[in-house]
């Protein structure tokens, strides 16, 4: 079973008047050429992906982006993702607790581009290093871009990792290889006007 995280309610709230200024609004690895399985295999395997991250700052996190090739054919045995499918992208602190998930969809029965993953509104996390990891709970596969081109250790604050068992893991990492990702991040603290303890509570359900 994994464990859930409580945050304090001062660090939610953001009872503290402005994150760091040196904050970035982005952090990306920007690379590809390789594309690695997602989804279910026909050996039962159901193989999810990720990369670590490392935030030099407290910040709210927004959004993460990952590229997905959907051939609309099977492979393996296994058929193809389709249009609705979802995907799911879970925030993991670096002790392997889950901080909070997101959901996205497939856009098409084919596709090959970033789709986008955004978090509930207003969740900040301090400085530290975090992992984003994405799965799916459908019976079918698509495919997960990671970086082959020559320079493969494109992101020194992370690596990508993978799971031969969906979010549940085990999970394991690739020495100096990435995946290219972009994780978007907000300057600014959140009022407590704007998110109340009882909708902070409703996150860990």
């Amino acid at each position: 079973m994994r464990k859930f995280l409580i945050i304090p309610a001062l660090l939610i709230l953001g009872a503290f008047p402005a994150l760091a200024q040196d904050c970035p609004d982005l952090i990306e690895a920007d690379c590809g050429g390789g594309m690695a399985w997602f989804g279910l295999r026909g050996d039962g395997a159901n193989v999810a992906q990720g990369h670590t991250v490392t935030l030099p700052c407290d910040a709210m996190v927004v959004s993460v982006e990952f590229i997905f090739r959907v051939t609309g054919n099977p492979n393996g045995g296994i058929p193809s993702m389709v249009a609705g499918d979802e995907i799911h992208v879970a925030l993991v602190d670096g002790d392997g607790n889950l901080l909070t998930s997101t959901t996205s969809t497939v856009p098409a029965d084919q596709f090959n581009d970033w789709i986008t993953f955004t978090f509930p509104e207003g969740f900040v996390v301090p400085a530290g290093q975090y992992a984003v990891q994405a799965y799916t709970l459908v019976e079918r596969n698509c495919a997960f871009a990671f970086c082959y081109d020559g320079d493969t250790d494109v992101y020194d604050g992370g690596g990508r990792v993978a799971s031969y068992g969906g979010l549940e893991g085990p999970w394991f990492g690739f020495n100096d290889t990435d995946a290219p990702f972009r994780l978007h991040l907000e300057e600014g603290s959140v009022t407590n006007d704007a998110r109340s303890w009882g909708s902070v509570k409703g996150l860990y359900r």
